[in-house]
This record gives C-alpha cells, structure tokens and sequence, in this order.
C-alpha cells in the first residue's frame, strides 16, 4: 500500500505535458522542480538570507557602539586618576534634593579635560552602502487618499521586503513548466502543487513575525511591534498563493476526465481533500480581512478576541488538508514548535507567571494617577528590569481583566532609583493619553477612586527598545509631538546620566517638543527640570513649540504669554501651580483676595538649590531664555512675527527657548546637521506628519555621510508604534 501511494503521490507531482513522448516524459522526472519538498526550499532560502545579512548589521552596528563607549571610558579613567581637585562642573553633594542626589551621586572629581574622543572609522565602501540604502529606505510611502479612505503603506523598507518576496514566489511559481496539464487524468497541476507548497512553507515565519519573543528580534534586534507589519503582509501573501492553489483544481476537479478513478483507487478515504482545502482557506481569508488597519482600528477588541481562536482552526485545518504530502506536516509541525516555545518563554516575560518573582500568581501594586490634559499615569512598582524606550503589555484585572495593552515606559530604571517598596524594586511609569476601550475604563477608575487607591498590575514584556546605544553618538536630536514625549523621557534622563559619568561620547542633546498645551509639561516637570539644571552645560537644548497658543498683539493676548511663561517657569523650578499670574487672575482685582491667597502658597514656594550657571556675555536678539539663572528673575517672551513656521537657528550655548508656531524640521535638522560630529542619532516620535518630515529629512542627509570623510552615520530611530 506504502508503494502505491507513492507512485500515486509521485504521479500527481511529476510535470507531464499531454501528448509528450516517452523520452519527454523521462526528462521531465529529472526535473528537480518536481522533487518532493524543492517547491517550498527556496522559499526557506530566501528568508534565511535575508535574516543573515539583517544579524550582521545589527552586530556589527552593536560591536562599534560597545568599543567606541568603551574607549570613552578608558579615556575618562585615566584622566579620573590624574586630576586630584574637585571639578568647577561638579555640583555639591550639600544643599542637593533627594531626587538630585540619586540622580546624580558623588562618583568623585568630573575630568575638565576636552581630549578628543576616539572613534572607530567606520570602512568607507561599507559606510557608504549603508548611507545610501538609507537615502533610500529612510523615506516613507505616500498615503494613498481614495474618498475618505486613507490607505497608509509599510515603510519602505518594509514594502521592499514585501515586494521582493511577493515577485520571488510569484516566479518560483509560474517560471517552471508545465503550469497545468492537458487533463487532470496526469496528475495534479504543478502550479498548483508549488502554490500550495510554499504557503505551507510560509506558515512558520509568518507565526514566528507575530509572537511577542521571538527569535527574530533576538537576532535582527528587530521588536516584534516592527516586525508585525510583516506578519501582517506575509499573511497577505499566503492567501495569494493558496489562491494560485486552489483555483486549478476548482477548473479542473479530479472527478473530471476519468481522474477520479486513480484517487478512488489509490486513496480511496482521500477524495475529502478537496472539501478540507476550503476548510483551510475560509479560516486564511477570514484572518486577512479582519487584519485590515480599517477594521482592526475599528473593533480593535474584537480582533485580539477572534484572532488567535481564527489562527488555530485554520493550522488544523492545514494538518487535516495536507495529509503530510511532500513531507507538508515538518512545515506545521516547525510552527507548531515556534508558538509553543514562544509561548513558553512569555511566562519569563510576564511578572504574575514567573515562579522566580515575589509577584508570582498575585501580580504587582500600581497607582492611577490623573494628570493635566486628562492624561494618565500608572505607576507600578516592580522588581523588573527594562532599557529606554522599552514597552509592557498592562493587564489590570479590577478594570478589564481580559483586556492587556501595550504602553511605553517612560520612567528610567535605574540602582539610583529605588522604590519606597525596597531596594530591589523600581517605579514603572506609563503615561498615556485616554481614547476608548481600555484608556478609557483606567481613566473613569482613576476618577472614581482618587489617587489614593491601589490596583493589582499584571505586566508582561519588556519588549522593543532602541536596537543602537545612544551613548555612542556625538549628537542625539529628539523630536516629540503631544504624547510622544513619552518614548523619549527615559531616553533623555539615561543619556544625561551616561553624560555626567562619563559613559557617553555625546557632546549635543537637543529635543524639540511641539505641543498644543503647556500644561502638558507638567507630565515630566521633574525630569525637565533635571536636564535644565544638572545637565553637564553646553550639552542640553531644548526648544518648545506651543502650536496650540498663537500670538497676538492684543492685550489679553500679552496677559497669556505671560500666563503661559509663569506657568512653565513655576513648573521647572519646583513652584506651586498658583503662582503670582495666577493668584491675580483668581483675584481678579480685588486686592484682599490676592493678598490671602499669597499668605496661603508661601509656604509652596521654594527655590532649587544653586547650579553652575556658565557665563555667556553673547545673546541672541531673536530669541529669549523662558528658565532663567536665578530664581528671582521673570522669563521674557520671544518677540513674535508671523511666520508659520518657528526654526530655530544659531543660538547660544545651554539655551532654552519656547516659540508658539509649528517647528520647521527640515530647515532645524539642516542647521544642526552642520555642527554634527561623526556621529549623529535623531529619534522622533510624534503624529505621521512629524515622522514623515524628520524621515524625509534624514534619508535627505545621507548624503553628507557619502560625501564627507568626517561623518561616519547620521542615524534614524522613528518610533511609530502606537501607544
């Protein structure tokens, strides 16, 4: 019986052309398309190739970063042991605040020294290649606008990836030949077989691009909220061939032309093969429709509810389908290896399943905090450890205990920072803004309870992260829109901190922030205030952009600007929120009022301690400085124009400038590109429009890279995934 069903198998597999002669027919079975399991081989090679070439960029790029901060340690060690006074930079350990002090905790005498720092020339035909792959790739797709509809494309390296494969399968499937035969009665189309066999062969990289620890990321560095747009597109491509396989048989079924009787003969309990192919396709076409951005934004909770129930009917489906043809089920069997291990490696993930956590089974306390601009902040004290920039999926069982979403850090982790919990423990912030579903239902908790109340958290990750040090570059640029400040707050503090101990070559931090309110400052008051006054001087510069307060000359709109700036000014220096615009505005007029709410806030009003404030005697006329030297001192507004756009052009050392019109971020990078190092890294995330802007600039910019000898890499890091 064995025999026969190979002969058979083998039969229905081999390429013969009706009407072919018998020496035709011999040639054919020589045909290595027609061997078991070479229809879906070069599908495998193709992907490992385009893995490999991934792994070693990313090694390469992660082995230059860890020897050029390497060197600047080195270089910072010895000039630690030459210098025996206490640097001018140095701040005091007396009259520091807490959080000062564990930010910054005495490391002994900072080196005054400016030697040059050591690079890693980078080997200039591989430096160049780069450049120019990200001249290209860097630049995002257009979104396509039919009606209402907006049809938003991968990034174009994505699309590229894609595309080659979908041109890859597409010739490995209809190059060959015979396509089809004359009559089904010589075997099953070829075209069909191939089809069938790659999308088989598919099924274990398209599971292992949407898992969350995934060997993937481990390699590539890739997080798996990147690579599931390939997931995503990869199914796409799967259903188009198991359309190429399905159609054939439905032109020319097996119960046609006298074919039925070799499949009765030979697999007489087989003839259902036809009916489980449908089985196996309405699960595939149901799990690419519903994965479309326009319904799965639509029902998102739907879709994480049906998703994965969809997926494993339709890997049934395909074990029941195939029948292990052309060795069909080691495909299967391999994604079937994938999901489970990497299942398995999210119970470490996960905080509540990880025998080796205190918070086994019970999960972690956390805190809802309401914030300014009705944003939100959990905090969760954890013993886990994460990186700038990392995210975790948050469960909350008191608020939707099946509903788990993914939401940025935005605290650093840090041994300076313990939690009031103990030593070993960390305070986790997530700051995100309410929408509906989950947001939602978290913000209404935080309402009813107030600050005070505790909720059990069950996190998981972290995942993602920046896969480049940021310390290795001379110049970081950050570019934030409204929330997006949020992937970038532990980012910032980690590279100040790297900075103050000499753990960085960065020379230049700028982060331009444009946001509709100032009150939304106030989510990370205290890390602003850190950058503004314990920052090494000379490195941060930080420019804001309030698109959502325009300028005029009237006197109401003076009276704002001058709310506006007080408010800021209060903030970062550590004053109550009733300052003295406020107290008169409360007032309103009435001189006993005023003078019994200041009795009430002098108590709240309390100056930061002294910092290092270098001497500059050059100002620039154009601009004024809101965080001025002293505390005693008042902000000044920017003498306003009207121009839509607010560039920021050369300025003095350690300023800080706040400006009520939209950024011009092409002309703002092309500035700063000039003073650039030999390394530079700008980060952005903020709406599409602001991504798409600083991305078309920096792929623009390659070219300073592939034509200047002293710059190495000017890199890019957007950060588009939705929180």
């Amino acid at each position: 019986m064995g025999d026969s069903i190979l002969s058979l198998v083998k039969r229905i597999i081999v390429p013969i052309n009706a009407g072919s002669s018998p020496e035709q027919i011999a040639a054919s079975k020589q045909d290595p398309w027609a061997k078991s399991g070479k229809y879906a081989l070069g599908w495998v090679y193709f992907s490992i190739v385009l893995l490999f070439i991934t792994s070693v960029l990313r090694f390469y790029h992660k082995f230059g970063d860890k020897i050029r901060i390497a060197l600047r340690k080195e270089d910072t060690f010895s000039h630690i042991h030459d210098n025996s006074s206490r640097d001018e930079y140095e701040l005091p350990s007396a009259g520091t605040d807490s959080s000062t002090a564990h930010f910054f905790p005495e490391h002994g005498p900072l080196s005054s020294g400016k030697k040059q720092q050591s690079s890693i020339s980078a080997i200039a035909p591989l430096k160049n290649t780069i450049a120019f792959m990200r001249w290209i790739f860097y630049r995002p797709l257009p979104v396509l606008r039919i009606w209402k509809i907006h049809i938003a494309f991968p990034s174009l390296g994505a699309s590229a990836i894609v595309f080659a494969a979908l041109v890859f399968v597409t010739l490995y499937c209809f190059i060959p030949k015979p396509l089809y035969y004359a009559s089904i009665f010589f075997g099953s189309p070829p075209l069909a077989i191939r089809a069938g066999m790659i999308a088989v062969a598919m099924m274990p990289w398209i599971v292992a691009l949407s898992t969350k620890a995934n060997f993937i990321s481990m390699f590539t560095g890739i997080g798996h909220e990147r690579l599931n747009v390939l997931h995503r597109w990869g199914g796409y491509l799967c259903l188009f061939l198991s359309l190429i396989h399905t159609i054939p048989f439905y032109i020319t079924p097996i119960w046609t032309e006298g074919a039925l009787v070799h499949y009765q003969r030979y697999l007489p309990q087989s003839v259902y093969v036809y009916g489980t192919g449908l089985a196996a396709l309405i699960p595939l076409i149901f799990l690419c429709i519903h994965s479309l951005p326009i319904l799965r934004n639509w029902m998102y909770e739907l879709f994480v509810f049906l998703h994965i129930p969809a997926s494993i009917i339709f890997i049934a489906m395909l074990f029941w389908h195939c029948k292990n043809f052309l060795t069909s089920w080691d495909y299967l069997w391999a994604t079937l290896a994938i999901w489970v291990a990497s299942y398995a490696i999210r119970l470490i993930y996960a905080n509540w399943t990880n025998p080796f956590r205190m918070s086994f089974m019970i999960g972690e306390e956390s805190a809802v905090t309401i914030l300014p601009e009705n944003a939100i902040k959990v905090t969760v004290a954890t013993t886990m450890r994460w990186k700038p920039g990392q995210y975790v999926y948050l469960r909350m069982p008191s608020v939707a205990f099946f509903e788990s979403h993914p939401f940025t850090i935005s605290s650093l982790c840090s041994n300076d920072f313990p939690s009031e919990y103990g030593e070993s423990y960390r305070d986790l912030a997530l700051v995100f803004r309410p929408f509906g579903g989950f947001t939602r239902k978290v913000f209404l908790k935080g309402l009813e309870n107030g600050p005070y109340k505790t909720y059990t958290a069950l996190l998981e990750g972290p995942y993602g992260g920046m896969r480049r040090e940021m310390a290795a570059f001379d110049d970081v640029i950050f570019f934030a829109g409204g929330s997006g400040i949020t992937a970038i707050a532990s980012h910032l503090l980690d590279l100040i901190k790297k900075i103050r101990d000499k753990k960085a070559v960065t020379k230049s931090v700028r982060v331009i922030w444009a946001l509709k309110s100032p009150d939304t400052m106030e989510w990370f008051k205290e890390e602003l205030r850190i950058c503004r006054d314990y920052a090494p001087p000379n490195i941060v510069h930080c420019h804001f952009f309030l698109t959502g307060s325009k300028p005029n000359e009237s006197e109401s709109g003076h009276l704002h600007h001058d709310l506006v700036q007080e408010k800021i000014y209060g903030m970062l220096n550590g004053l109550d929120k009733r300052n003295s615009a406020y107290i008169r505005e409360e007032a309103a007029g009435d001189a006993e009022v005023e003078k019994e709410l200041r009795r009430e806030n002098e108590d709240a009003i309390t100056a930061l301690p002294q910092v290092y404030i270098p001497n500059s005697n050059s100002v620039n006329r154009n601009y004024s400085y809101p965080f001025p030297q002293h505390t005693q001192s008042t902000p000044t507004v920017t003498s306003y124009q009207v121009p839509r756009f607010a560039c920021l052009p050369t300025h003095r050392r350690n300023g800080w400038h706040i400006d009520y019109y939209r950024p011009d971020i092409p002309q703002m990078l092309t500035e700063f590109s000039r003073s650039f190092g030999r390394r530079a890294c700008v980060f952005v995330c903020g709406p599409p429009s602001m991504r798409v802007e600083v991305s078309n600039t920096v792929a623009k910019l390659q070219q300073l890279v592939m034509g200047d000898s002293s710059k190495d890499e000017i890199f890019l890091h957007a950060e588009n995934y939705h929180i």
